[in-house]
């Protein structure tokens, strides 16, 4: 939500600021040869600029330990559903509108997070902030916190912009992947999907009487779409461009703010006096009011555009089949279809809810069957999970994980490849994530798995990094400079997915309940997984499931390193024999959190489609 600045560098003396905001280390060293003072205190969130431990750099989140976090986090739920049904009491305020200030006010809450860092000093002394500019990933540049906009009412503040010199970074590619392995990966089905909707297309519309609306892409919707293209419905793909300006000055947003803010001001107000020092809450709270005007604007602009697209047809039934919808543009575009009589139509995109505490605990208004009138689901663990929300709205169909999770399981083993391979889930948010813990609290937990347990291995190890699209700091992550000192372990750091690298490997470590999991469980290879107290662990009914089929270490438990460590040295035939002893327990684990059934997830859904909505 931080803005980009502009500033001419030479307009601001260095050398006068003793305080100073940065979280990249090439922008500091940039900064110390422009006359700021070494003796300078230096305020950061970057592991990077933590880890060597210097006097002069601060945590500046060191004030959120993991009681505090647990209770700003465990919090958020019930302010989600306060700000709804406060959005709901406003006339001309529809559903769809309060879900996005509802998920507005939860996504608001890393600003207050932020804010929460900040002292009375840095209001009224002082300040300098160095904003870094770079090469990102799709969603812009977040490698900044919003101090520009915190700090903007003290006299004393300044900021410089930074832009980073041969500067670096990729996003998700299968650039390296063979042909043959994407196509044993994704199936005839995606063939037919592509194909179906280039050559649909070729056709004007009145020529079929059914057609699937599709916004964007997961792994089941495509093999429903693929199914429901042999049945001759029409595949449309939209993208979700921007509209022009003039297409943005004609838009109005028809709600009255006033009576809005009237209900939801207070709400919001409260909860940044909670969490903030005095200074702090009036500039809070007009950040708040920007974006929430601005989050209204879009929706306005989104329901704009789809409005053209999805329109009530007497001669052609229309559905549309979304992924993740629980978001502005899913709102918008549930709108529009609640007013045209089009159903909305989701499929599961991976198993998480089902297994993550933190989820359950603290995420209900992100769930898409807050906005699905339709959920296709993996399993019955899920389906209990959604139907427990507050914002649930969907009738649900259990239906199976699609082919590409079922296509994992192979014997291929990459001989060149190091037999084990640890799949990291250590990404950073620069604020509130599903941890309880700081980005530099999860660099010291991963640095312990590699210095502690990887490094210490007989075996050949492969540490394959998260490939995450967007880059939220600018420096070399510090845990990677200890794998590549560790002489048995291979850095693998391409942006791939692990779908595509599950078959090379004899055994699979993983760690945190998120979707990563489902790619090594369904490969039916030994899988190690490290369930982390702290950071995304999984429920505790989940737990005693995984601990009978797989191999489950907990960080919080004495000797946690030195137990993992030893069963890992183990010889490879042995963990492997152990894990087909577990096998029994492991197909009742499969079909009750990743897949009721083993296969035909497209075809079973596409049917109930044909034979109900379509």
């Amino acid at each position: 939500m931080s803005k980009k600045v502009s500033h001419k560098t030479n307009l601001v003396d260095l050398s006068k600021y003793d305080v100073v905001f940065c979280d990249s280390v090439q922008a500091l060293e940039w900064a110390y040869q422009n006359g700021l003072p070494e003796s300078a205190i230096i305020k950061s969130s970057s592991p990077a600029m933590l880890w060597n431990q210097d006097p002069n750099v601060q945590n500046i989140e060191s004030r959120w330990t993991i009681e505090e976090l647990e209770k700003f986090r465990s919090t958020i739920p019930k302010l989600t559903i306060d700000i709804f049904n406060a959005s709901l009491s406003v006339t001309e305020i529809d559903r769809e509108i309060a879900l996005t200030i509802s998920q507005s006010v939860h996504r608001f809450q890393n600003i207050i997070y932020k804010a929460a860092c900040l002292d009375e000093s840095d209001f009224i002394d002082s300040r300098l902030f160095i904003y870094v500019d770079g090469e990102t990933g799709p969603s812009g540049n977040m490698m900044n916190s919003p101090w520009d906009e915190l700090l903007s009412q003290n006299p004393l503040f300044s900021t410089v912009s930074y832009t980073l010199k041969n500067d670096n970074w990729e996003v998700l590619t299968t650039k390296g992947v063979s042909y043959w392995r994407r196509f044993k990966v994704a199936g005839y089905e995606t063939i037919i999907y592509r194909l179906a909707i280039k050559l649909m297309n070729i056709f004007p519309k009145r020529v079929f009487k059914k057609e699937v609306i599709m916004p964007n892409e997961n792994e089941l919707n495509i093999e429903i779409a693929s199914s429901l293209a042999l049945r001759g419905v029409r595949i449309s793909r939209y993208q979700s461009d921007s509209l022009s300006n003039s297409e943005d000055e004609d838009i109005k947003l028809g709600i009255n703010i006033t009576e809005l803010y009237k209900e939801i001001l207070p709400i919001v107000r409260k909860r940044v006096e909670e969490w903030v020092t005095p200074s702090s809450v009036e500039v809070t709270m007009s950040i708040f009011k920007s974006y929430i005007e601005q989050q209204l604007k879009q929706f306005k602009l989104l329901v704009f555009k789809w409005e053209k697209i999805i329109t009530k047809n007497d001669k052609t039934k229309n559905i549309v089949l979304i992924n993740a919808p629980a978001n502005i543009k899913g709102y918008a575009i549930s709108y529009v279809c609640r007013k045209n009589s089009v159903p909305v139509i989701s499929s599961q995109h991976g198993v998480t809810l089902e297994i993550s505490k933190e989820h359950n605990n603290t995420m209900p208004i992100t769930f898409d069957n807050s906005v699905a009138d339709i959920m296709f689901s993996y399993n019955s663990k899920i389906v209990h999970c959604e139907e427990k929300s507050y914002f649930n709205k969907s009738k649900h169909y259990i239906v199976g994980m699609p082919l590409r999770h079922t296509r994992m399981k192979s014997s291929i083993i990459n001989n060149k490849a190091p037999p084990i391979v640890y799949i990291s889930s250590n990404l950073y948010h620069m604020g509130l994530s599903l941890s309880k813990k700081t980005d530099y609290g999860r660099a010291i937990d991963e640095s312990n798995i590699v210095s502690l347990v990887l490094s210490m291995l007989p075996h050949k190890i492969r540490y394959k990094t998260y490939p995450d699209d967007n880059r939220r700091y600018s420096d070399i992550d510090p845990v990677l400079n200890i794998v590549n000192k560790a002489g048995n372990i291979e850095l693998f750091n391409k942006k791939i997915d692990m779908r595509y690298l599950v078959f090379e490997h004899r055994i699979l470590v993983t760690t945190c309940a998120t979707s990563t999991l489902s790619w090594p469980v369904m490969s039916n290879k030994p899988v190690i997984f490290i369930n982390q107290q702290q950071n995304s662990p999984l429920t505790d009914e989940a737990y005693i499931s995984f601990s009978k089929s797989m191999f489950v270490f907990n960080d919080n438990e004495e000797n946690f390193h030195k137990n993992l460590r030893e069963f890992l040295s183990q010889p490879l035939s042995k963990i492997e024999a152990l894990w087909q002893k577990k096998k029994g327990a492991r197909e009742d684990m499969i079909r009750d959190y990743f897949s009721a059934h083993s296969s035909g997830a497209g075809v079973r859904s596409a049917k109930i489609i044909i034979q109900e909505y379509l």
